[in-house]
Order: C-alpha cells, then structure tokens, then sequence
C-alpha cells in the first residue's frame, strides 16, 4: 500500500474564456394562471366521478359485450372442434406459400 495517494481527486479548472452554461429562470408568474374557457367548462360538466366522458364509458360498455360474445362462442366449441375446423381451412388453402422440397443429393 505504498504507492497509495491519499486525500481528494483533483479536477481541472475550468479555462479562462471557456463557455459557461447558463442557468435557466422559471418564469412562475405565467404559468401559474389557469383560464377556464367555454370548453373546458362543458368538459367538466360531461365527466363523471370516475372521470371518464360519456363517449368512454360507452366505448367500454361496448368491449364488454365483445368480450362476452366471444367468450360464449369459444364455450360452445370443443378444443378437438376447433383444431378440426383450423385443419379443414389450411386444406382448403392453396399451397402457393408453402416451402418447397429440396432434393439434398443433386
């Protein structure tokens, strides 16, 4: 441990004429002011408790039933059902993309 130098690291100084960054100024004053137009008015008034717009929670009323409808169809069908109609509709499909064979002694 003799080669060890203590005490702190010593950085450069900055140079004479170097250019310095300046600090930016918060300008408080403006942003503070918050001005309710016509719009933000009627936007208010159209959210409820849970903050959502009529449009939203309509949306979402919508998915719910997407959902289910899905869900009851998928009950209806076995697993063996499904890969059997997954099966019937790649025969039926051209097999333009399939790979073709490559003989490995030619």
């Amino acid at each position: 441990m003799e080669n060890v130098v203590g005490g702190k690291l010593k950085l450069k100084k900055p140079l004479e004429g170097a250019i310095k960054k300046k600090k930016l100024k918060k300008d408080t004053k403006a942003g503070n002011e918050v001005v309710e137009t016509k719009e933000s008015k009627s936007t208010k008034q159209d959210l409820d408790d849970d903050g959502r717009t009529a449009y939203e929670r309509k949306w979402d009323e919508q998915l719910q039933k997407l959902e289910q409808r899905r869900a009851k169809e998928n009950a209806k069908k076995s697993h063996r059902q499904r890969v059997d109609e997954f099966n019937e509709r790649l025969s039926k499909l051209s097999e333009h993309n399939d790979v073709p064979r490559v003989a490995g002694g030619a």
